[in-house]
């Protein structure tokens, strides 16, 4: 279950990098305020990296909790992704 999770999340991660650089390239803007208006590739790479290190790093720290972490993560990043097909963005990748 434990590497379920850590799949789901990773690829929903690597899900949401390519649809936000889509985003930029198909005149969209970024609200999120980590990233800027109109973040670079990179910058979008290196925030997802950072998602999933710390995200990493809190499950060693908690090992007992980590289920319910990843549980949370997956939810949280779903829900973003949920939230950006409702409000008719396309869903389509670029990496």
């Amino acid at each position: 279950m434990i590497k379920s999770l850590w799949i789901l999340f990773i690829a929903g991660q690597i899900f949401s990098a390519g649809n936000i650089n889509y985003q930029q390239e198909a005149g969209y803007y970024e609200i999120n305020p980590i990233y800027g208006r109109h973040p670079s590739s990179e910058r979008v790479y290196i925030t997802k990296a950072a998602e999933i290190g710390s995200l990493y790093a809190l499950t060693k720290i908690f090992p007992k909790h980590e289920k319910k972490l990843l549980i949370g993560a997956n939810a949280v990043m779903l829900g973003f992704i949920y939230y950006d097909y409702r409000m008719g963005i396309e869903m389509k990748v670029r990496f």
